[in-house]
């Protein structure tokens, strides 16, 4: 029934609000002064505190959860209260990285320090978390079985178990992973797919469901399959099946294995195919007791995020993503979303660890906040808000950071972009080679510009990396990259403009890689990540000739000179792309779109438009009228870069606009086509009208192409009324209805599908909770 899921009412703005609930409530726990930084959250209690566990209680799990929910905070806006407070309880958890007694060792040490140092090196690239990650792997690398080819999860319960494996140490295996690949034993990784590959053959059952524990003897033969927190062991522990979903995903992006993608996929399918109408399942899919545990839900929301950009099928990738943001969108409602500024003090409502079971009577944590919901709902909130970013981003394997570039491009070559280091420090690549080069390496990459280790950009010269001037990189930030590439000469010239400032020559004529295979044309260009998946993105990627200038444009009140071509297949949902330079303020400029088969002989033949009006601000046509959400101005010589996105089908347009220095606006969102212009199927024509003067304005870098991400979602802001030009200013013979308005923003409804759907409302100001049942 998932598969005809329709778009989704999640966006952006219910993500910052939930965000911003998730602030508010870390900020309160990180400032209790009941708090030391030696005790972690664990679930609220019945008087709405926080059970608290100590940094020295091994045989627990939980501890790394709260500092890495700061350091997320952290990540948002980079306020150094989130990074000290993160960095306090972090230290604190320093204690468990080693331990001589293996009995006082369990699997969960990568779920404590993978959650904590994890994030704090990502973010920081300081080498102590690193070390102590090191560290901390090679602990958990003792635990491994090699008879069995598992990790032996725990003592605690001997010997009622022997060699237990349970569906948990599927998200402990990341530390594995990951510190195998950055400076720990290659041997780790060989430890954690054995581990995952048993996993997938003796504890997912044939219909996708999991056992939640799997025994082994000695000798590596089965003895017993179990539920251990599940209502049977013939039932599926919801938060089990959630660990398996998130767990194979991340997995398969370490290693790529299409083992760990068929059962990650494998195991989603279940969950989805057993999911009630809002999207947060029952403690057990099985169990007569009805417990809602939002924990599941919210790890199942992230792991999907990232497993819909891993499956190769259009339709089933979308399915995958839309069931993410369903459960998102359910999950930051009144119905599970904890009020910022009443009520406990954890983010999300009705967890349940488990409920009452034969091993537990009395069950454990029902119905309370529980700190690892809260942590897997911050992390898919912002790996929405990371994700829904269009543009390219760099990844840890080399085939996949790869984008072609066509076969076209010979002899001196001119490549601009921008890059976003999206962390600091990291170790991030932007390397070129040729058409019919398979990428499997660094050394695959004649030409490379790199964000280093060390906090400053540099260029690979010949068998180094070096530069001619020191151009550091902050995280957040967005740079400019201007290279000239003479394959010819096999040598190439890199220029940054750092945000702000002054084009910088980083690389003069540098030689390319002398170990790097000999290319003809400039075929494929690779982002790679160094430490970690999304450590920097490219944006508004461009290559040409030299002899080519760069597409630039210049408005006119002519309207036959107006139009530009934009060819005859840009049909469904477009985006496109442009730099626009107001020449004088006040001025009256549209850039207007029209269907290939249009005539453009004034505005009305004009059915999407953005406007630089006669007031100082941006708007954008929406039905009869022009509107805004935001009071965007512009100043004269000044450049803006202009995003929208264009659901041909729908008749509805979308328009961010971007300030020099500032972060993307949201200007309009999925606002009608003009109320009378002509049937528009394509963006066919492009028309860049002055209204006052010849030439009022500039665009550069014009494109249209498939977007890279899924449509937004409206927001609920409604627009506000554009201010009315002075219509005797204009000198076209037309004229147009130009006068300032406040319409509604149009927006999809979220329809009822099956059991498995709800009707939700777009902006949801008074959506109604969802109650328990």
């Amino acid at each position: 029934m998932l598969a005809a899921l329709p778009a989704r009412a999640f966006d952006d703005a219910t993500a910052d609000r939930a965000l911003q609930v998730a602030q508010q409530k870390l900020r309160a726990t990180a400032t209790n002064p009941a708090i030391p930084t030696t005790q972690y959250p664990k679930a609220t209690t019945d008087d709405v505190s926080w059970r608290l566990v100590p940094n020295t209680a091994n045989i627990d799990w939980v501890q790394g959860f709260f500092p890495g929910q700061l350091w997320l905070m952290y990540d948002q806006g980079r306020d150094p209260f989130w990074r000290g407070k993160a960095d306090a309880w972090t230290r604190s958890l320093e204690v468990q990285k080693t331990q001589s007694d293996i009995r006082q060792i369990t699997h969960d040490i990568g779920f404590k320090f993978m959650t904590s140092y994890g994030q704090a090196y990502r973010l920081t690239g300081d080498e102590y978390y690193h070390q102590v990650m090191l560290t901390a792997a090679d602990t958990l690398a003792r635990r491994y079985n090699s008879t069995v080819g598992v990790i032996d999860c725990c003592d605690w319960n001997d010997p009622v178990w022997h060699v237990p494996m349970v569906t948990d140490t599927m998200m402990d295996l990341e530390l594995l992973f990951w510190a195998a690949r950055n400076g720990g034993d290659p041997a780790w990784n060989n430890m954690a797919l054995s581990h995952a590959l048993k996993t997938a053959a003796d504890m997912v059952r044939a219909d996708g469901g999991t056992f939640h524990v799997v025994d082994y003897n000695t000798s590596g033969g089965v003895i017993s399959k179990s539920t251990f927190q599940g209502f049977s062991n013939s039932s599926t522990w919801s938060r089990g099946q959630a660990w398996a979903i998130y767990g194979f995903t991340m997995a398969y992006r370490y290693t790529r294995d299409a083992r760990m993608l068929q059962a990650a996929q494998k195991v989603t399918e279940y969950w989805l195919s057993h999911l009630p109408a809002d999207f947060v399942p029952n403690w057990d899919f099985n169990a007569p007791s009805q417990q809602k545990d939002s924990s599941a839900a919210a790890a199942v929301a992230s792991a999907l995020l990232e497993l819909s950009q891993y499956v190769t099928d259009p339709a089933t990738a979308q399915r995958y993503r839309n069931a993410a943001l369903s459960t998102l969108d359910s999950l930051s409602s009144t119905a599970y979303l904890n009020p910022a500024t009443s009520g406990g003090p954890g983010i999300l409502l009705h967890g349940t660890a488990f409920y009452k079971t034969p091993i537990k009577p009395s069950g454990e944590d029902i119905d309370k906040s529980l700190i690892y919901g809260d942590y897997y709902f911050v992390e898919a909130l912002s790996r929405f808000k990371l994700w829904n970013v269009t543009g390219w981003r760099s990844t840890l394997g080399f085939p996949e950071s790869v984008q072609s570039l066509g076969t076209g491009n010979t002899g001196v070559r001119i490549i601009e972009y921008d890059v976003t280091p999206l962390s600091k420090v990291i170790d991030g690549v932007v390397g070129y080679t040729g058409s019919s080069v398979s990428v499997t390496a660094y050394s695959s990459l004649p030409m490379a510009v790199r964000m280093n280790p060390s906090g400053f950009l540099d260029v690979r010269r010949g068998g180094e990396y070096a530069a001619l001037a020191s151009v550091p990189y902050e995280a957040k930030a967005t740079y400019h990259v201007r290279i000239r590439a003479d394959l010819g000469a096999r040598n190439y010239s890199v220029w940054v403009t750092p945000q702000g400032g002054a084009e910088v020559l980083l690389a003069d004529r540098f030689a390319f890689r002398s170990d790097a295979p000999a290319i003809s044309d400039i075929g494929k260009v690779s982002l790679k990540s160094g430490h970690f998946n999304d450590e920097f993105r490219v944006t508004n990627h461009s290559i040409r000739s030299e002899t080519q200038t760069p597409q630039q444009w210049t408005s006119t009140l002519n309207w036959a000179q107006s139009v530009h071509d934009l060819g005859t297949g840009n049909t469904g949902l477009r985006e496109t792309e442009f730099d626009v330079t107001p020449l004088a303020k006040p001025i009256d400029g549209v850039i207007g779109y029209a269907d290939t088969s249009t005539t453009v002989t004034g505005y009305p033949s004009l059915a999407m438009a953005v406007r630089m009006n006669n007031s100082g601000f941006f708007d954008v046509r929406n039905g009869a009228n022009y509107a805004a959400l935001v009071s965007q101005p512009y100043v004269a010589n000044t450049t803006y870069h202009v995003r929208m996105r264009t659901d041909l089908n729908a008749k509805t347009y979308s328009v961010w606009v971007r300030p020099p220095g500032g972060t993307e606006v949201l200007l309009a969102d999925r606002f009608a086509f003009r109320s009378d212009a002509p049937p528009t199927d394509d963006l066919g024509k492009v028309a860049l009208k002055s209204g006052v003067t010849e030439t009022e304005f500039r665009v550069t870098g014009h494109l249209v192409r498939i977007p890279t991400t899924p449509a937004p979602s409206p927001a609920p802001s409604e627009p506000i009324e554009a201010p009315a030009p002075d219509d005797s200013s204009r000198l076209t013979p037309q004229g147009d209805s130009e006068g300032g308005g406040c319409s509604s923003v149009p927006g999809a409804t979220f329809a009822a599908t099956g059991l498995l759907l709800w009707l939700l409302r777009p902006g949801r100001p008074s959506r109604a909770p969802r109650r328990q049942r």
